[in-house]
């Protein structure tokens, strides 16, 4: 009987290990090219949060798709992703609607943010384009 409970567990940790890869290799590879949009951070019905950008300007026209559409632009620490409104933002009412140069990686396939349809956007370099041209993250 102790034997199989070893055994059980030692199964279960090496499908919880090899989950855990399978994720990890699916998110490496789903990633786009570096590319370089401008978005609109915008304020939704997601409660009192704001959650999702527009995108404005893509520099590769391959990405043209994208043109007013919503993202949900992310950052990634470690293993822990990290979204956009919280890594810088304040929630600040005089801060909605404005425009952000972001250089980054589309994930493909993937759909998240206020309407659960917005796709991923790994943000690597934010620039605040209000007239300070301040970086951000870098």
């Amino acid at each position: 009987m102790k034997k199989s409970i070893r055994y059980c567990l030692i199964l279960l940790l090496f499908l919880g290990v090899g989950y855990w890869g399978f994720n990890s290799w699916k998110h490496k590879t789903s990633l786009g090219e570096l590319i370089t949009i401008e978005a609109t951070f915008m304020q939704y019905a997601c409660g009192d949060e704001n959650d999702d950008a527009k995108v404005k300007k893509v520099n590769d026209s391959r990405y043209n798709f994208l043109l007013g559409k919503d993202i949900n632009p992310e950052t990634e620490n470690s293993l822990d992703p990290i979204d956009f409104k919280d890594y810088f933002y304040d929630n600040r009412t005089d801060q909605y609607y404005m425009t952000y140069k972001l250089k980054g990686r589309l994930e493909q396939d993937s759909r998240s943010g206020c309407s659960d349809s917005a796709p991923r956007f790994y943000v690597e370099e934010i620039e605040r384009l209000d007239g300070t041209h301040r970086v951000i993250i870098k």
